[in-house]
């Protein structure tokens, strides 16, 4: 069972849309995938409840608390976890191999927020331990200047950025009707695509 959490303290940074969309990928790869939905708001819950019976089925499990999820019959768990996570009992659902992901926007309120979260995750302990940790620069409007500021934030941090998401109305149209870009025609998501393999490679 490989685990994937999808993480920041910020609401409104993406979690939901990069948690839907890994698990859309693993269930198109014919994977048996799980969905956590933790956040209060439920919205990969009533993105799940909208998925067409002709995409590849996700198992669905909302817990409004942050406690190890023990299932043998799936291949992938994606946890999409709740704004304003303390990190409190981190080290009983993070586990050796398990893969983080934090989505990170341009504001200077997003690079705060994700700069107190991660001197908060190296005081666990958790950076130096097997747990791999990756950034996602999201809803990236190429060639400003707040993105030219998110990118030298990341630079200076010490943890890989696996992956740039552009900004673009291509995953909104696809959440509405319940599935991911890799359930569109392909030449509609030809660039997004090619955006998402540094983040596969990753993780795989």
């Amino acid at each position: 069972m490989n685990q994937i959490f999808i993480t920041n303290p910020k609401g409104g940074c993406g979690k939901t849309t990069i948690a839907t969309q890994l698990a859309g990928y693993y269930a198109k790869s014919d994977h048996k995938v799980l969905l956590v939905d933790h956040d209060a708001q439920k919205s990969s819950s009533d993105w799940h409840s909208g998925r067409p019976k002709r995409c590849n089925p996700i198992q669905l499990k909302t817990s409004s608390k942050i406690t190890p999820v023990d299932s043998l019959d799936v291949d992938y768990v994606i946890h999409d976890m709740p704004a304003a996570w303390t990190l409190e009992h981190v080290e009983e659902i993070l586990h050796s191999d398990d893969k983080v992901l934090i989505p990170i926007l341009s504001s200077p309120t997003d690079i705060k927020a994700v700069l107190r979260f991660i001197i908060g995750l190296n005081r666990t302990g958790i950076l130096e331990t097997d747990i791999q940790i990756g950034l996602i620069a999201n809803r990236v409007k190429t060639n400003t200047r707040y993105a030219k500021v998110q990118r030298a934030f990341l630079d200076r941090l010490e943890l890989p950025i696996v992956g740039t998401l552009r900004d673009t109305q291509n995953y909104i149209r696809a959440m509405d009707r319940g599935v991911t870009i890799f359930d569109l025609p392909p030449s509609m998501v030809k660039q997004d695509l090619s955006q998402w393999q540094s983040i596969v490679d990753w993780l795989e």
